[in-house]
């Protein structure tokens, strides 16, 4: 490679201009990269969403959710997926097909497109129409690949003092259109501003006591297209005696079911949520959107406001500034480094100019492989900073030496580039080949850090390039004028006074020398237990969430009114920005049916906090806990910091969960509660949930085919009747005239009504007693069989199995050990299972323990691999199997301070540390690298072993410690970070910084040591 150096000065002049020109290009294409929060990822996921109105969870799982899964299943159970999960709700049907990395997920798109379109598939006729009955809804199913850009841009809230609906009506024709007209723009859905509708509650006693069936109740609603107010509906005779409807009925006005109310500040709202298109940038649209939105505030006037409540690109944009401020200091602190050793502020500035350089030629080379600056890419960056220079420090340190020592530039120049270029060339190939095991690493690991370690091999690779083409270009000006006197004796440094005799002492006890390296090592490998292990941080701004949820079945005004003694808890409080909150859920928007999927409902809210940057969010978590404990709302409601909110997001933080399967119905809840009440004894563990205590009483109604034919009644009719009994519905084409605004009507279901916490047997017997099949209304029980089992309000399925999970946060640092011990808890429960025959069910853990399991073992195979590949590098390299060995051993070396550094800087180690362990493999094989090739050349000049090893160590020593100090010192201030977007990078310039302390003063001495030692056994056995 120090050709590379002798063909760039044959001409100094256009070296440089080159340089320059591709300088120029770089620092074009830097700005054309895109911002992100994370890498582009295509996820293998795909989520089938599917609204069917006034649809039990039973009727969604049997005529919905089963069809869906099973064309799915058959066509692909053997192509790739990997699992299939599905949640059946009220009115709601989620079904997530989970394939294996690398799948060709436009071929599976396509196949749905076609597989689950109204032609192909067989769907409830209301279902298929869906799409007609509310605009809002584009299709159903819908059918949507999961990746970063399903998670929203930015969300705004629109708000004004006139009617929630007014508020819809407005966003829907004045402010969609110009938010969806910004370019990079996929979708943006409104959440709230539905209009209130007034509400009938039917008394079932009073109806069987009359013996009036609904059915006729209902069509007499809606006999009269128009009430001209809601005491004109109420005095409708019902032709019995003189009863009137209100005699046997409660109206109010209010909130439909399955309808989301919004408030931001505690005053009414409606929610935009805007995506991006997966390809755009996401700090430009974002910014764009929301000029497009202040210019239509503006529009509106002063009756409304539209506000941004959430803004993904505001914490890009923090973190990024923050990874680059620190990227600038870790460069800075180098440079410092460099003139400290080398005492030469020329030298110093001509070896300094590499790092941004190479960062620069890195992001063109992100630009043309498509790679956008992200979180972890400019982490990636930050951590290189120190090692880029260390190239560029080994050539400028010969050149100058040979300088200070009477060389000619030129000469100096080439003789120096030929006697490192080798190892430096070496180092970075061993560095740059470590990175090559990722490729198979996979999952949401391989898919985070291919990116990072792709980033860090572009600018590897340029740092290399300036060091051998650039550096020496510019070495004329290292030192001034021309060396008079050649410097034959070099005076010692203070470092190396100390250093020489230590080797020296090392050298001639190598007995005790690799016997305190041994203990070291061993006492670091003792320290892992204590240490722990995690997965990945979690990145969030800084928040709160309050998740309230009441007693299933409570209705959405009873949940507005729990959420609005909780908003009254925020006012006042200086440390919060504001507060947005989310009653109930919708099925006109994605998000808010994904959540009433899994576990959302009527009986369920959702207060965002929004803290102030100089917040301290522990203190008022811990602050707004009490309080709701003063409001006796503990028990319904559960605070989340930012990252316990996110955590479970792309598969960060530290949540748990928990896959429980089973063919039985009875099976899988005894499973299920026994592993519960297990995991509720762990300390570790809060916030437990299992979906299977979402649970109410519902009548189970099994029609008797012979007596509905007895009576003289038709099953399919009767069936219709049943279900407007159960969930109630809309009068279509009916209004009431409340001072002049139209209002929707809607007949709740009588079964909501039949109080069945209160009396179940009484409820039963009212059940029974309902009228049905119109003009000829017979008993209910007449016709059915109707019992009264407690039901989930959510019915889960994995790969077609009937399924529930448990959820919960793991507060531990070492999460790892957590997951053991629930995995232990799991064993414990099958074992407890077959002692009572049931063999059927499987636990699986899921979420951040099944990642953690697989990702480590990967990873773990990784280094191991790239040690291997460094090992066969150097081997060719150098053309020698022994000495690579040798060089080898720094590797341990590294891992005692990794550990260390862990320990004190209260880090568990994670996939970032695991990263670093990865990293140190190529990093801190450069110092041996540079020590051992000089003792062979010294060693080939005719020098004894000993001589060899001390008069190599003193004359590497510098470069050694340039190399190391400047990379540590470069790293500090990640090491120091701890906001939300620098603790991944944080966690592995730690583990970087003490591998590399620790390699770096071990080598200098036990290198040389085992060298010796090989070297003895060589020639006692040439000998024999």
């Amino acid at each position: 490679m120090w050709y590379l150096t002798k063909l760039s000065m044959k001409s100094r002049f256009l070296t440089i201009l080159l340089a320059a020109l591709l300088a120029g290009a770089s620092v074009w294409a830097t700005f054309q990269l895109k911002l992100e929060m994370i890498p582009d990822i295509q996820f293998p996921y795909v989520l089938v969403y599917t609204a069917y109105p006034d649809a039990t969870p039973d009727e969604v799982e049997a005529q919905v959710t089963g069809p869906i899964e099973q064309v799915i299943w058959d066509e692909w159970e053997d192509k790739g997926l990997g699992h299939l999960y599905s949640t059946s709700a009220d009115q709601i049907s989620v079904v997530f097909a989970e394939f294996d990395f690398g799948t060709d997920m436009d071929e599976v798109n396509a196949f749905l497109d076609t597989a689950l379109s109204p032609a192909q598939l067989d769907l409830p006729e209301v279902v298929r129409n869906f799409p007609l009955i509310n605009p809002r809804i584009k299709q159903n199913p819908q059918i949507m690949a999961l990746d970063p850009s399903m998670m929203p841009l930015v969300a705004f809230s629109l708000t004004g003092d006139v009617p929630t609906e007014q508020l819809g009506i407005i966003t829907q024709e004045q402010v969609l259109p110009e938010l969806q007209s910004v370019e990079g723009i996929a979708q943006a859905q409104i959440e709230g501003g539905e209009k209130d509708q007034v509400l009938v509650a039917l008394d079932p006693e009073q109806m069987n006591n009359l013996g009036l069936p609904m059915s006729m109740l209902f069509g007499l609603l809606s006999s009269v297209s128009e009430y001209g107010s809601i005491s004109e509906l109420e005095s409708m005779p019902l032709g019995v005696d003189g009863v009137v409807f209100g005699d046997i009925s409660e109206t109010i006005v209010g909130p439909a079911p399955g309808t989301m109310i919004s408030r931001v500040d505690g005053k009414p709202a409606v929610i935009i949520v805007v995506m991006k298109e997966q390809d755009a940038n996401t700090v430009e649209v974002a910014n764009a959107v929301r000029e497009k939105a202040e210019a239509v505030d503006l529009a509106l006037g002063d009756t409304y406001e539209i506000a941004a409540v959430f803004d993904q690109s505001d914490f890009i944009e923090e973190s990024i500034s923050e990874l680059t401020l620190m990227a600038l200091i870790g460069a800075g602190l180098a440079i410092v480094i460099v003139f400290i050793f080398l005492a030469a502020f020329r030298a110093s500035l001509v070896t300094a100019m590499s790092i941004p350089f190479s960062i620069i030629v890195g992001f063109l080379a992100m630009y043309f492989t498509d790679i956008t600056i992200n979180m972890l890419t400019l982490s990636a960056m930050a951590i290189a900073v120190g090692r880029l220079i260390d190239n560029s420090i080994v050539v400028a340190e010969v050149i100058y030496r040979r300088m200070k020592q009477g060389e000619g530039f030129m000469e100096a120049s080439i003789g120096g580039s030929r006697e490192v270029a080798g190892p430096i060339t070496s180092s970075t190939l061993a560095t740059v080949a470590i990175f090559i095991p990722l490729m198979f690493v996979g999952g949401i690991v391989g898919e985070l850090f291919i990116p990072f370690a792709l980033t860090i091999t572009f600018a590897l690779i340029a740092s290399l390039l300036v060091a051998l083409m650039v550096v020496p270009a510019f070495s004329r000006w290292f030192v001034g004028g021309k060396a008079k006197d050649k410097e034959t004796e070099v005076k010692e440094t203070w470092y190396q006074k100390i250093y020489v005799p230590s080797l020296k002492w090392a050298l001639g006890h190598r007995f005790w020398t690799l016997a305190i390296a041994g203990v070291l090592f061993l006492g670091s490998a003792g320290l892992l237990p204590i240490i722990g292990t995690s997965f990945l941080p979690s990145m969030s701004e800084k928040m709160l969430v309050v998740e309230v949820e009441l007693p299933p079945g409570a209705e959405v005004e009873t949940t507005s009114e729990v959420a609005g003694m909780i908003e009254a808890l925020l006012v006042g409080n200086e440390d919060i920005d504001f507060y947005f909150t989310a009653v109930g859920t919708s099925t006109t928007s994605v998000h808010s049916a994904m959540s009433a999927a899994f576990g959302g409902g009527d009986n369920t809210a959702e207060i965002q906090i929004m803290l102030k940057d100089n917040a301290d969010e522990p203190k008022e978590q811990s602050d707004l806990e009490y309080a709701l404990e003063g409001l006796m709302l503990q028990d319904y409601t559960t605070v989340l910091s930012g990252n316990e909110a996110m955590g479970g997001q792309m598969g960060f933080g530290t949540g748990l969960e928990i896959d429980i399967s089973s063919e039985s119905v009875e099976n899988l809840g005894t499973a299920t509660m026994l592993l519960f009440e297990r995991l509720q004894e762990m300390e570790d563990i809060v916030n437990l949930e299992t979906d299977l205590s979402h649970v109410v009483p519902r009548l189970d109604i099994e029609l008797d085919s012979a007596e509905v034919a007895a009576h003289g009644l038709v099953e399919q009719e009767l069936k219709q009747e049943l279900g407007l009994l159960m969930m109630g519905a809309p009068v279509d084409g009916v209004t009431v005239d409340i001072n002049g605004d139209h209002f929707s009507l809607f007949v709740k279901g009588v079964v909501a009504q039949l109080g069945f916490g209160d009396d179940p047997i009484k409820a039963l017997d009212l059940a029974n007693d309902l009228r049905v099949g119109g003009v000829q209304a017979v008993h209910l029980g007449d016709v059915a069989t109707v019992g009264l089992p407690e039901r989930p309000t959510h019915i889960g399925h994995i790969d077609l199995n009937l399924a529930a999970s448990i959820t919960g946060e793991i507060t531990a640092k070492d999460v790892g050990a957590v997951n053991r011990d629930v995995d232990d808890e799991i064993d414990a429960v099958l074992e407890e299972l077959a002692t009572i025959g049931i063999e059927d069910v499987e636990i699986n853990p899921g979420g951040v323990a099944e990642e953690m399991t697989e990702s480590f073992s990967k990873m773990g195979i990784a280094i191991m691999v790239a040690i291997v590949i460094a090992y066969l590098i150097l081997v060719v390299s150098m053309r020698s199997i022994l000495n690579p060995i040798i060089i080898m051993v720094s590797l341990p070396l590294a891992s005692i301070g990794a550990v260390l550094g862990l320990l004190i800087g209260g880090y568990t180690l994670g996939m970032s540390g695991m990263m670093g362990m990865l990293m140190l493999v190529g990093i801190v094989l450069t110092n041996a690298i540079v020590l051992i090739a000089l003792v062979e050349q010294l060693r080939k000049q005719g020098m004894d072993t000993y001589d060899a090893l001390v008069e190599g160590g003193r004359t590497r020593l510098r470069p050694i410690l340039m190399t190391a100090l400047t990379t540590m010192f470069a790293m500090l201030p990640l090491a120091f970070g701890i906001s939300g977007g620098t603790l991944i990078a944080a966690e592995l310039a730690v583990v970087v910084i003490g591998g590399l302390f620790s390699s770096t003063l071990l080598t200098l001495l036990v290198i040389p040591v085992i060298y010796s030692l090989v070297e003895s056994l060589r020639r006692r056995f040439s000998r024999a």
